[in-house]
């Protein structure tokens, strides 16, 4: 049973994230005792964790491999300045993420995925200023996207509930508006509704690329927005257009890298290699926090000089580059390789879009059903019901009949680790149907 002791403890002090506090006055926090696979082990039971714990957990919980090279590295050391020292794990893990992703020659270690947007945001305006584009100075990025929740990854987002109170604070971004949004991207390329698009959207870049340093886009699939689909064309038009103009593209995989869509990087679906590509949550498996900035030699040299021509990139976090996340990581790509996952989730690809299909089609309160790699979403719609916190209510019962269905807002989605299997995809679609039907009837 759940510690009624501890949740008051916990309502007394602890501030969680993400969260209006007073919701927990008759929803309380789950308590967690132990977590493996693709299952939570709570005080009153089992939660499947369709969401990957904030889509993080590509290979489940306490993976053992994942597991014992974090424990075998705590034996030796877990944390130690990266400036001015190195050590055969943090070299290795560059030579393995580099092997994932070989179209790029460097890499730069932060602590989250917010913080690495923002050093690729930084490397971008400080290449410009030394390579004689000093006038480079602004960013865009695309309408309902998602970078993070630092001040200058905000001011990238395009999401009013998390950036609203911080507008005073935050440097004007511009959004590019008209996204080619589709529902899966079998049809690409032969995609109409990308060049219909696509024109307008030029003729806006082109109005902004004397200033313009980059534009920053999630490959694909955008996460916090809404789990929003665009064409992989779109994407491909805009590397090239940037490619064109001396403006960086600077890829968010924090969500869509390492095998979320099926491949170490999301972009590879449009055939590009950004200027810049951001890796975080599955790249360690969600064990540690850990980040990365990968990019190429030519923006590399801009920044290699005399100390005294002042050119070096002085960023630095206090954990960049920690033992226990480079080790988590290191077995994690092992893992990835191992068990072939990015070719699993190619392969299975349309049964995690069937699942929510079989959703809506059993309950008829979902519109909308789209899904790329592994993850599908849906709209909670329902006549009679507009303006409803509905998402809010399914989680709640979703939570009490065993699965952490989180949605967003009223964005209902699926996205379990990597290697879940069938039978729990399975069980988590009728758990879905009966928590929806419980909270809207039928």
């Amino acid at each position: 049973m759940q510690n009624n002791n501890l949740i008051s403890r916990d309502l007394k002090h602890l501030w969680h994230p993400c969260s209006q506090m007073k919701d927990y006055e008759d929803f309380p926090p789950v308590e967690i005792i132990s977590a493996l696979g693709s299952i939570l082990k709570t005080a009153d039971g089992e939660l499947i964790d369709i969401i990957s714990s904030w889509w993080c957990k590509s290979l489940g919980h306490r993976h053992p491999k994942i597991h014992q090279a974090v424990i075998s590295q705590m034996e030796k050391f877990e944390h130690v300045i990266l400036a001015n020292t190195t050590n055969e794990l943090i070299v290795t893990l560059c030579e393995k993420i580099l092997k994932f992703c070989p179209e790029y020659d460097r890499l730069f270690f932060c602590d989250s995925g917010s913080d690495a947007v923002e050093v690729a945001m930084k490397m971008s305006l400080q290449y410009h200023r030394q390579t004689g584009s000093a006038e480079k100075t602004e960013f865009l990025s695309l309408e309902k996207g998602y970078h993070g929740e630092t001040i200058l990854t905000l001011a990238a987002g395009d999401c009013g509930l998390y950036g609203e109170p911080f507008e005073s604070l935050m440097p004007k971004i511009r959004k590019i508006q008209g996204i080619p949004y589709v529902q899966s991207i079998a049809d690409w390329p032969g995609d109409d509704l990308c060049e219909q698009q696509w024109s307008s959207i030029e003729a806006f870049l082109e109005e902004n690329k004397k200033t313009l340093s980059g534009i920053v886009v999630e490959p694909i699939l955008q996460g916090a927005g809404g789990m929003n689909i665009y064409s992989p064309s779109f994407l491909k038009k805009l590397y090239d257009w940037c490619d064109a103009n001396g403006v960086h593209l600077i890829a968010d995989e924090i969500l869509t890298g390492m095998g979320r869509l099926g491949y170490a990087r999301a972009a590879e679906l449009s055939c590009i290699v950004p200027h810049f590509s951001v890796m975080s949550k599955g790249l360690t498996a969600g064990f540690s926090p850990l980040a990365c900035v990968l990019t190429t030699e030519d923006i590399y040299e801009a920044f290699y000089d005399d100390y005294e021509s002042g050119k070096a990139f002085m960023h630095s976090n206090t954990y960049c580059g920690n033992a226990i996340g480079a080790a988590a990581a290191l077995a994690a790509l092992g893992v990835y390789e191992e068990e072939k996952t990015f070719e699993r989730v190619r392969r299975d690809s349309s049964y995690l879009a069937g699942c929510v299909q079989e959703i809506a089609d059993a309950t008829g309160y979902l519109k909308n059903v789209r899904g790329v790699g592994f993850v599908a979403a849906a709209e909670i719609e329902v006549k009679g019901f507009e303006g409803k916190r509905l998402g809010y209510a399914v989680y709640r019962e979703a939570v009490k009949r065993g699965i952490l269905l989180r949605p967003l807002g009223n964005t209902l989605y699926l996205l379990p680790p990597l290697n879940i299997s069938k039978k729990l995809l399975d069980k988590s679609v009728g758990l879905a149907v009966d928590s929806l039907r419980a909270v809207l009837g039928g």
